[in-house]
């Protein structure tokens, strides 16, 4: 049987969406130690935050939320939920691919409740004090990636459906969207993470200023690299082929 791209199909117990194709087989694969890496600098970084926010003892107990939720939810939620359909990855790596696909879906699902509480905390502090909205760079960047966010998870559907959307797009494609906006959607959370090191609100030091940017960076870049690579090789061989 000829699939879109004109290639043999799959058999059915290897089809399961194209998953198999963009996140790898259930073949032991070379256990990479970068996730491990980002999953520990994530919980510092989140250690770190809630230290900040209790140590200011004049700061708004509402807005304490907004910082602390935002860390967990980009840095340890999001990013667990990229590394479980990472291969390699060493908590997930012993899972069958549906597992690992249905622990993508509940992390994300997670992340995006924890996301926007902590938006909506942000949202009603600046309502009861009479600030505006979307004033500095930080607060654009942050909408900016909320929408995204809700555009990957979004896309997320479509990639759980692929298979039944493959007269309208290859399913093989719809993954790669997905992904390819899912990993814009993390580079855009980290940004405004930084950005937030920058505000009036982070008066900590320029040592703890430095230690959170590290942290940061090392998190985002051991969390996009392999699946980035993953897709750009994936898209470099549909073109070559002439689909």
């Amino acid at each position: 049987m000829e699939r879109l791209d004109g290639e043999t199909e799959m058999p059915a117990a290897e089809q399961n969406s194209e998953q198999s194709r963009l996140i790898g087989s259930n073949m032991p694969s070379r256990i990479s130690y970068m996730n491990l890496v980002g999953n520990l600098s994530a919980l510092i970084f989140v250690g770190i935050i809630i230290y900040c926010c209790c140590a200011k003892q004049n700061g708004s107990v509402l807005f304490a939320f907004h910082p602390i939720l935002m860390a967990l939810g980009w840095t340890v939620f999001i990013t667990s939920a990229v590394n479980s359909i990472t291969p390699g990855d060493l908590a997930t790596e012993w899972m069958p691919i549906r597992l690992r696909s249905a622990r993508h879906w509940v992390l994300q699902i997670i992340s995006g409740i924890v996301i926007l509480t902590a938006f909506l905390v942000i949202l009603s502090n600046k309502i009861i004090l009479g600030k505006d909205h979307f004033v500095t760079l930080h607060a654009k960047f942050g909408l900016a990636s909320l929408i995204f966010m809700v555009i990957t998870m979004t896309g997320g559907l479509g990639a759980l459906y692929s298979l039944k959307l493959k007269h309208y797009l290859a399913p093989i494609y719809t993954k790669l969207l997905h992904a390819s906006v899912g990993l814009l959607t993390i580079t855009l959370g980290t940004v405004t993470i930084i950005l937030a090191f920058y505000s009036e609100w982070f008066d900590f030091g320029e040592v703890l200023r430095y230690t959170n940017l590290v942290l940061v960076l090392i998190v985002m870049l051991f969390t996009i690299l392999r699946p980035t690579l993953k897709v750009y090789f994936r898209l470099m061989e549909r073109i070559e082929n002439g689909n």
